[in-house]
């Protein structure tokens, strides 16, 4: 039986109640032990106010594919003239609204943080509009600035039955301060949701991202991402897979230096037969660079013919350096073909004086066993959107 539809203020209020009896995750957390907070926990954060919109932050008048978000606030969202899509604040559509506050995780301290200061949310909603498929892809731009400010974008994506929709998410921006964006991502039976993410932010910066995903039968997730920037940045996806013949592709590269934390979280719930799982993820440390990765895969009993798999791998290009990984599979199911694996290790030596002793520099010679290291996961990324997203890792590369 559906939920009593409720307003958005009063899922912020409860929110807000939630997080201020809860507080912040700590270690002893296992959702969060590898991945100290304390810095965030010191800071002094204030909510993100609604920004004066300049000649210099306004969207392009002729921009129709993109929704700008300064500080986690959306500009321009009345612009948006693509084929099939509707954009409106998610604080008219009660409906909505309770689909994101019965999705949420009971007890995550991260998403009722960011729902306790939400001005308002967004509501992209994409009809099926048969052989003329949605293009081009709808960019979501995220710009923060400014020290001391808590920018938190609430957004929930319906695809329609049949739909499909390509988002390209770019987080980049300066300043001392949190980035906490919310998302719920809903498709519908046999939709199709490509969703590239880009998280190039400032190194002074903090990022703490949650996205919620629901699948219908025979609906296909296609999630992947560059994770780049900022000092802690954690991005964690949960997948709920109640319906048969469902898909799920997770593909991440995650790049740290210095004493910066990466943390890529994952979860998919398969709670129906015949559903599909993969996920790719693989890490590049430098410096006194923590990462971890910890992805669980939930196969209910009545889940059967479940393909599940996970694979990590973390490259340490300094002695210094930390990587976890921390896989679960949780099988309550007889007839599954699930796996996971999991490798962390230095450039190989051998590799390394082949290419020296061919007269390459060890300076190229490194970059290139980079490069290769990454090739798995590279050609794994999804078309429409690898050279955008190769542009970060090509950036993150040349600084070196």
């Amino acid at each position: 039986m559906p939920h009593e539809a409720i307003n958005f203020a009063k899922i912020t209020a409860e929110a807000a109640a939630r997080h201020a009896e809860n507080g912040w995750p700590k270690q002893r957390d296992e959702a969060w032990r590898f991945t100290d907070l304390n810095a965030i926990r010191e800071m002094t954060l204030a909510p993100a106010e609604v920004p004066s919109v300049t000649t210099e932050s306004a969207p392009p008048q002729d921009a129709k594919d993109l929704i700008q978000f300064i500080n986690g606030i959306p500009q321009g969202i009345d612009k948006v003239a693509l084929k099939g899509v509707e954009i409106a604040p998610l604080s008219t559509d009660s409906a909505r609204s309770s689909a994101l506050a019965e999705a949420v995780p009971s007890g995550h301290s991260v998403a009722d943080f960011a729902l306790a200061h939400a001005k308002d949310g967004v509501v992209i909603a994409v009809a099926d509009v048969g052989a003329d498929a949605v293009a081009p892809p709808l960019t979501l731009r995220f710009d923060y600035r400014g020290d001391g400010i808590s920018s938190h974008a609430v957004i929930v994506v319906d695809v329609a039955a049949g739909a499909n929709l390509t988002i390209l998410e770019e987080h980049k921006g300066d300043g001392v301060g949190l980035s906490a964006p919310l998302m719920l991502l809903r498709l519908g039976a046999g939709a199709e949701l490509h969703h590239a993410r880009r998280l190039i932010e400032g190194d002074s910066r903090h990022h703490l991202g949650l996205n919620l995903v629901q699948l219908d039968t025979g609906a296909l997730y296609h999630g992947d991402m560059v994770l780049a920037g900022g000092d802690i940045a954690r991005s964690e996806t949960q997948i709920a897979m109640t319906a048969p013949d469902a898909k799920a592709y997770l593909n991440a590269v995650y790049l740290g230096r210095d004493g910066q934390m990466r943390d890529i979280t994952s979860r998919i719930d398969h709670d129906a037969p015949d559903g599909q799982s993969f996920q790719r993820v693989h890490g590049i440390l430098d410096g006194r660079a923590k990462a971890v990765f910890q992805g669980k895969v939930k196969v209910a009993r009545y889940a059967q013919k479940t393909d599940g798999n996970q694979m990590s791998r973390t490259l340490l290009l300094s002695r210094e350096a930390e990587a976890n990984t921390k896989p679960e599979l949780e099988i309550y199911a007889d007839d599954v073909a699930c796996s996971h694996g999991a490798t962390i290790g230095e450039i190989d030596a051998d590799q390394l004086f082949y290419l020296k002793s061919r007269g390459i520099s060890t300076e190229d010679a490194r970059q290139f066993l980079i490069e290769a290291f990454l090739v798995d996961v590279v050609d794994a990324l999804d078309e429409p959107a690898r050279g955008w997203l190769l542009e970060a890792i090509a950036a993150w590369l040349e600084r070196g």
